[in-house]
């Protein structure tokens, strides 16, 4: 039995529905999943358990909207239109990451639950190769937004930057985010990192994506941990 899952823009998106994906193979599926092309790398190493496809090779209706079957290389899949959520469900956009889970009957409240991601040694390589010393404090900035990290909040520049290096994904700063003393971020994919390391920061400070977004009410539902919030 196969579950493909349409939600290939954002490994924000994709950390929250883990949860989601894994249910599916404690039932028994085999998970498949498309995304973009640059992800392919690095959530092969963080969800082995998941197959990793370039989502343009895989040929499904991604406009569809509503769960369907279709037939990809000779085998038949469930297609789960985590994409359409919002649309399918009828909710404010303000609902885009609760509703989800609610396409299932679920509670978006246990996306933690199974989100777990494999950690190696390319964490520790990214360090030494960006020199940091974690026997000395450091603050760690992230502007950048966007799937192609094609958009840049504004916000002073701190410490360290975090930015694209080839090689490497987003996982493999799960040790220097851990260890920052404090860290500035625009509010994107990494807040699902922040949400599930035991961080050493004094201060964690997010940033609205303007002018994208006005304010947190997309994602503010989802924090358990202290942020300032900086609109």
């Amino acid at each position: 039995m196969n579950v493909f899952i349409n939600q290939f823009f954002g490994i924000g998106d994709i950390i929250f529905c883990m949860t989601i994906a894994r249910r599916f193979i404690a039932q028994g599926y085999n998970v498949t999943w498309g995304t973009l092309p640059h992800f392919l790398d690095g959530l092969r190493r963080a969800y082995p358990d998941i197959t990793w496809v370039d989502y343009r090779k895989f040929k499904i209706d991604y406009d569809k909207k509503g769960e369907h079957d279709a037939i990809v290389r000779g085998e038949p899949y469930r297609v789960v239109p985590l994409r359409w959520n919002v649309e399918i469900l009828g909710v404010p956009y303000s609902q885009c990451m609760a509703s989800k889970y609610d396409l299932f009957g679920w509670h978006y409240k246990d996306w933690k639950e199974q989100a777990h991601f494999e950690r190696g040694e390319k964490e520790n390589e990214l360090a030494e190769l960006l020199g940091i010393d974690f026997s000395k404090p450091y603050t760690l900035t992230n502007r950048f937004f966007g799937s192609n990290s094609q958009f840049c909040c504004q916000m002073g520049s701190e410490g360290i930057e975090m930015q694209s290096i080839e090689g490497y994904s987003l996982f493999d700063w799960a040790t220097i985010i851990e260890n920052a003393e404090c860290i500035h971020t625009a509010n994107t994919s990494i807040l699902y990192l922040l949400e599930l390391l035991d961080l050493k920061a004094k201060e964690v400070h997010l940033y609205c994506r303007k002018p994208q977004e006005k304010d947190f009410r997309n994602t503010e539902y989802l924090h358990t941990k202290n942020y300032i919030l900086h609109y």
